[in-house]
């Protein structure tokens, strides 16, 4: 039987009515069917939801009955079908979509109480299970068992709304302790300063096949191992994130001002499906980012010799002269045979953004805002967190020694 909603004027209320036989309902310790059941909403749009909820429910057996319905294993169609819709509607990516399916199913084979946690109804989970008796299942790092965690507390979310628990979210009232005293290791990771002549060894290395004449259809392989190279030199003198750098198009450069616009970003929509949309969440990241002569004066060579030079067309391009999707590419081509032929441990493509933050943070100093500008950060938080570690006043911290000294034995 459908539920459906309707506007009661002499409540102002829109109401979804559970009171029908044929909607089951949760069962009284007696195992008596509850009567009754009238929730109001202010708005249509959000008894419609509800609605949507209790009939996707009654094709999973029952809102909740002591049948199938109701259980871990049952909620998790209705969540998935929950991160489809916001990820459609740009709530969330794709891939933060991607993520909550992945993590929602490390749950369904825990083992409570000598059965499996997919099988137990969702009104018989206590937070206490949760707590002391799951999550200590999960052998991984605090911020994944984070990321797991929130994922389960919108599956019980979706189980609210479609009847089958009645409580408060058990998940919700989890409290996961801060690791302070780690044994034998640091309790945060840090980001690694770089140096920076074994990184212009990189750069230099990775740009060593520059070919000369005009991109025609003979040489354009050649060229294009020559761009590869030019796409690790920008990344390592913008600071970039690939997702910004691969849509970059002509126009984006404004080579006679040595400046980039960042505007855009590439993200993944759908299993091998990708998308330019705007650059992020926050206004942080459109910003302009300074180019140094010597990468202008490679955009300009590069720009000759492109098969795709037009002010709309991209500037990092694969020989199929479309838009790179993926970092594997240029890590894999360019940055990781580099990095051997220079001497040093293999670099991620994003490494080469802190390197920037590292050389930036020498010629700013502790100019944190400047920092967060350039790199796009959402709060100068962010960029302290990542790289506050790096600045070491050691001529301040003798002055100050020398002055504490002085104050207290004259």
């Amino acid at each position: 039987m459908q539920a459906t909603n309707k506007y009661w004027k002499s409540i102002d209320r829109w109401v979804v009515s559970t009171r029908a036989d044929g909607i089951k309902k949760l069962r009284d310790s007696d195992g008596k069917t509850k009567k009754g059941g009238i929730k109001t909403f202010k708005t249509q749009e959000a008894a419609e939801d509800y609605a949507a909820f209790l009939n996707a429910a009654q094709e999973a057996g029952g809102v909740v009955c002591d049948a199938t319905a109701g259980t871990i294993a049952a909620a998790v169609a209705p969540l998935n079908d929950k991160t489809d819709i916001r990820v459609n509607s740009g709530v969330i990516t794709y891939r933060s979509g991607r993520n909550i399916k992945t993590n929602i199913k490390t749950w369904l084979d825990l083992e409570l109480a000598g059965r499996r946690f997919a099988d137990f109804k969702c009104k018989d989970v206590s937070t206490a299970d949760i707590e002391d008796r799951l999550i200590p299942q999960i052998k991984r790092s605090p911020k994944t068992i984070k990321e797991k965690l929130d994922a389960l507390k919108q599956l019980f979310d979706v189980a609210h709304k479609q009847g089958w628990c009645s409580h408060v979210n058990p998940a919700r009232l989890v409290k996961l302790e801060t690791v302070r005293y780690a044994r034998g290791k640091a309790t945060k990771k840090r980001v690694a300063r770089f140096n920076v002549s074994e990184i212009r060894k990189v750069i230099e290395l990775g740009g060593a096949t520059v070919a000369s004449g005009p991109a025609d259809s003979a040489s354009l392989v050649c060229t294009i191992d020559w761009y590869d190279g030019l796409a690790l030199s920008f990344a390592a003198q913008t600071g970039l994130r690939f997702s910004e750098q691969a849509p970059l198009l002509w126009s984006d450069l404004q080579l006679d001002d040595n400046r980039v616009t960042v505007s855009k970003a590439v993200r993944a929509v759908g299993k091998g499906v990708h998308e330019v949309q705007d650059a992020g969440k926050t206004a942080a990241a459109y910003r302009t980012v300074f180019l140094t002569p010597q990468i202008v004066q490679q955009l300009k060579a590069w720009k000759l010799r492109s098969p795709c030079s037009g002010e709309d067309d991209l500037v990092f391009i694969t020989r199929a002269r479309t838009m790179n999707v993926s970092a594997d590419n240029w890590r894999n081509r360019v940055l990781r045979s580099a990095c051997v032929d220079a001497g040093i441990d293999p670099l991620r493509w994003h490494d080469l953004r802190h390197f920037f933050a590292s050389l930036s943070l020498e010629l700013f100093g502790a100019d944190f805002h400047r920092i967060t500008t350039l790199m796009g950060h959402k709060s100068i938080s962010t960029t302290r967190d990542l790289y506050g570690h790096w600045v070491d006043d050691q001529e301040r911290d003798e002055t100050d020694a020398a002055a504490f000294g002085k104050k207290l034995w004259g």
